[in-house]
């Protein structure tokens, strides 16, 4: 008999962690779907079905309006259904809530230029765009991680560039963006510069530091850049 102790890789926690993470990426998609698809108008049920199925979020024998991650997705972008005409000619649409001058509720999905989408690494810039759907960590309240995830937000955004800089600069994912797997907070001496964030201004980035504009009396902090093991510490996006 073999000595070799079973896999850990296939314990029910691992399986548990994969399929979470999993579950939370095709959430994520999901809404970015329908966000896109919804942005101009209402769109008939059926035609939603058809495009989902083609960006294979469906399955062939699936309705939209029964799949656990539409029917979520729909509540939370406060998705309406509307009916439109009568009889067998007639259907039901979903559409986006509108304001007061009828526009779209929901903000656009905010896009990177054109120059910074071929040089920022894609793990980025999908990383940063599931951390709305993610849950704090066991000791970031709320309030402390909606910030974190706006200040990675404005760093992928900037009119600096700040992103495809770190990018040609050589800092890594870890070094921007990482953290403790659950208490990020205790752990702040090998998270990421976007932690330090924490509302303030990036106003320098060098290869191996950056300065921070402190947003309570705008002095500045200048943030050594931390090489730390892969096995220390994990990316947002990537936590269980």
């Amino acid at each position: 008999m073999s000595n070799i102790p079973p896999s850990r890789s296939s314990s029910p926690a691992v399986q548990r962690m994969r399929y979470g993470s999993k579950s939370r990426c095709v959430q994520a998609r999901v809404i970015t779907f329908l966000r896109k698809s919804l942005a101009e108008g209402a769109q008939d049920v059926r035609k939603l079905e058809a495009m989902a199925r083609t960006e294979g979020l469906l399955g062939e024998r699936h309705r939209i309006t029964h799949a656990k991650a539409f029917k979520r997705a729909k509540h939370s972008l406060r998705i309406k259904s509307v009916r439109a005409g009568f009889g067998p000619s007639g259907g039901w649409r979903w559409e986006l809530p509108c304001d007061r001058d009828g526009a779209s509720a929901t903000p656009p999905i905010t896009r990177l230029p054109v120059r910074a989408e071929r040089r920022v690494p894609v793990g980025w810039v999908e990383g940063v765009a599931r951390l709305n759907y993610y849950r704090p960590p066991t000791d970031v309240p709320r309030h402390r991680w909606h910030q974190f995830v706006s200040d990675c937000q404005s760093f992928m955004n900037s009119s600096e560039n700040w992103a495809e800089r770190a990018a040609e600069l050589g800092w890594n994912a870890r070094a921007l963006f990482g953290c403790h797997r659950n208490y990020p907070l205790m752990h702040l001496g090998s998270a990421g510069l976007l932690w330090a964030i924490t509302g303030g201004k990036l106003v320098e980035l060098h290869r191996d530091w950056a300065v921070i504009e402190l947003p309570v009396n705008r002095s500045q902090r200048i943030f050594h850049r931390r090489d730390v093991a892969a096995g220390k510490v994990t990316l947002p996006w990537d936590r269980a």
